[in-house]
């Protein structure tokens, strides 16, 4: 697989937003300063009497798994290491993406020199544990990328069922979230965004993701040993 098809797959995996940085914080980079959004917004705070919940899942180094789009494009990402409470994830094109504990995107960095390529201001609250249908979200981050102008998004989540979903790695029980990213102010060149996933609590990843017509899949998943 070459490093763009790799980085075309993180990028639609969702993956690829992630960032933190490794052995280097963020303050030691030019990114690392810079304007910040407001965080968590919005949130169900309690779940429905009776409503079944999924707590938030551990991930392990060594955890492996493969994505695939289409036929021909197939990328294969690890969690390297745990570093200052983040999951850094080696998107095995030479990029590492970070994810908080509770699997929020946090940035980009490049694997080699560790220089910042994308941080989120703060983090993009993707999962807010625990989870249950019809739970809701939002959240207001400042997505910085190298060489770019800030950009404010307002991503609004809903988890809107629990399907049975098949995908080559198999069939997996997943909650399907609605994630609706919207620039605050103007500048970007899009003004609204609805991205489907599809996350298994058993295994405790996202197994399926839906962007307008991309569609990228779980083709296999080893645990860590």
């Amino acid at each position: 697989m070459s490093s763009k098809q790799s980085a075309c797959i993180g990028s639609a995996v969702g993956l690829a937003c992630l960032l933190l940085a490794s052995c280097q914080g963020v303050a030691d980079d030019a990114l690392g300063d810079g304007p910040v959004g407001e965080g968590l917004v919005a949130v169900s705070e309690h779940a429905p009497a009776g409503a079944k919940t999924w707590s938030r899942p551990t991930w392990h180094v060594g955890d492996t798994f493969t994505m695939v789009r289409g036929e021909h494009m197939r990328g294969t990402f690890a969690v390297q290491a745990i570093q200052d409470g983040a999951y850094v994830v080696d998107m095995g094109n030479g990029r590492l993406v970070h994810r908080d504990q509770d699997l929020g995107n946090l940035g980009e960095w490049r694997a080699e020199t560790g220089e910042a390529q994308r941080v989120m201001s703060p983090v993009d609250v993707r999962y807010h544990w625990p989870l249950w249908v019809g739970k809701r979200w939002q959240c207001e981050f400042v997505d910085r990328v190298r060489n770019g102008q800030p950009v404010t998004m307002s991503a609004s989540y809903e988890v809107e069922g629990l399907d049975r979903v098949e995908v080559i790695a198999g069939a997996f029980d997943a909650l399907r979230i609605r994630r609706t990213l919207r620039l605050v102010g103007a500048g970007a060149k899009f003004l609204t965004r609805t991205q489907m996933i599809w996350f298994a609590p058993d295994p405790g990843i996202e197994v399926r993701q839906l962007l307008g017509d991309t569609m990228v899949e779980l083709a296999s998943y080893e645990p860590a040993k």
